[in-house]
């Protein structure tokens, strides 16, 4: 799977970013006990909050997570691809360059594309944000290491330079 990255060149565009997912960027962030969460997304979050979480980096992570749209797609190819790609490299970097310069701690994004639906055979794509933290065990260890799943980690400064390009 780690593969599928290497065969797109990424850049991220704001255009790319469907409305939703861009809405959900420009509203900003919040920070909730400690946890720094897209304000849109820990608005419609149900569970019962940072308790129920080892610690607040997947707190964050689980709040700020969602799939990313791919209903207008065709079921497979390259097009399927590049645009669940360029969609989710559009979102993460909006999102994290509305990240507020008085954050405590740094955001990463990270995106994944993996095979999902009722027979593991539809590319699949998830973004989702956490803090890194030096006390807090990070969300990825080794983003190398992982082999089911294309995996992307992106700093606040890689979203700056993406969406240069």
């Amino acid at each position: 799977m780690s593969g599928l990255l290497g065969a797109v060149k990424p850049h991220a565009r704001e255009e790319d970013v469907p409305h939703q997912f861009r809405a959900v960027a420009h509203a900003g962030w919040t920070v909730d006990d400690g946890a720094q969460l897209l304000t849109a997304l820990k608005s419609g979050y149900s569970g019962a909050g940072r308790t129920e979480f080892e610690d607040v980096v997947h707190y964050e992570a689980t709040v700020n997570g969602r799939g990313m749209m791919d209903y207008d797609l065709p079921d497979s190819g390259s097009e399927r691809l590049g645009t669940l790609l360029r969609r989710s490299l559009g979102y993460a970097c909006t999102a994290l360059l509305a990240v507020p310069p008085s954050s405590q701690w740094p955001v990463l994004a990270y995106i994944s594309l993996s095979e999902g639906g009722s027979n593991d055979d539809l590319l699949t794509a998830h973004v989702t944000f956490c803090s890194r933290r030096p006390d807090v065990p990070p969300y990825v260890d080794d983003v190398e290491s992982y082999v089911h799943e294309a995996l992307m980690e992106i700093s606040q400064e890689d979203a700056a330079a993406l969406l240069r390009k």
